[in-house]
């Protein structure tokens, strides 16, 4: 399995994703999950407001899995 480098700050925006639906972005964080997005961790949904706009592919979820980052949707 190769091994993705992914930095503390796209693991919290990764995180933020999963838990929240109106996910917001400042130019920093759109850099982070673009560049996600490049890796396959995140994908956009295609969806509007109040859909969420992003997602966290399994790749993503299994590498949050991996590293034992666990995300309550509760």
């Amino acid at each position: 399995m190769e091994t993705i480098e992914i930095s503390d700050t796209g693991i919290a925006v990764m995180c933020d994703i999963a838990r929240v639906a109106g996910f917001d972005l400042d130019d920093d964080k759109r850099a982070v999950v673009e560049q996600l997005i490049a890796q396959g961790l995140v994908a956009e949904t295609g969806k509007r407001e109040p859909d969420p706009k992003y997602e966290v592919t399994a790749k993503g979820q299994r590498e949050l899995d991996a590293r034992g980052v666990g995300v309550n949707e509760a």
